[in-house]
């Protein structure tokens, strides 16, 4: 059986800031219609924790800064054993041979995706080729995709037209942040 992607309307889709780097392309139409769909509450952002962080770096381009300084994220929180053993599995898949760290951020932006979306957008090649050898470690919810392969999955669901569950999120938000 085949499994189909949640549709993109009932469930946060998390973000990595490549996913908003524009280029001159049309790529850069593809950023603005997400972030139209957006801010229209079509779809709900979520930016993992360590990808806001990234975002407060001064030398991060200001349309990224701009585009998701109003997005929901994920805070901080204690893991518990078997979320420390997924994070670890999953560390060391994006690792592979580089050098031993190098990779972190990375694997916490994909764990964070898999624990509060269904989605993770993402530009990143590791993460992208990545992902498809840990099918034991991440939920079958969790679709990994660039943003021109989610937004052909947003135009091929129509609201109401599967009979899914919706996501159950536990979002956290930071007062005063």
């Amino acid at each position: 059986m085949t499994r189909r992607p949640l549709d993109p309307r009932i469930c946060p889709v998390a973000i990595d800031a490549n996913a908003l780097n524009r280029d001159g392309s049309d790529h850069d139409n593809l950023v603005d219609r997400l972030l139209g769909l957006s801010s229209a509450g079509t779809i709900r952002l979520l930016l993992p924790k360590r990808v806001r962080e990234e975002t407060l770096d001064p030398r991060t381009p200001t349309h990224i800064q701009k585009a998701v300084g109003l997005q929901i994220f994920t805070i901080g929180v204690g893991l518990n054993s078997d979320e420390q053993r997924r994070h670890r599995m999953i560390t060391q898949e994006l690792q592979r041979n580089a050098k031993p760290g190098k990779h972190e951020a990375d694997a916490d932006h994909l764990f964070e995706a898999a624990k509060y979306g269904g989605y993770f957008i993402t530009h990143d090649d590791r993460i992208l080729t990545g992902v498809g050898r840990l099918g034991d470690v991440l939920p079958p919810s969790l679709t990994v995709v660039t943003l021109e392969d989610f937004l052909a999955i947003f135009d091929s669901t129509r609201p109401g037209s599967r009979d899914e569950p919706a996501c159950l999120v536990q979002v956290a938000l930071s007062a005063g942040a």
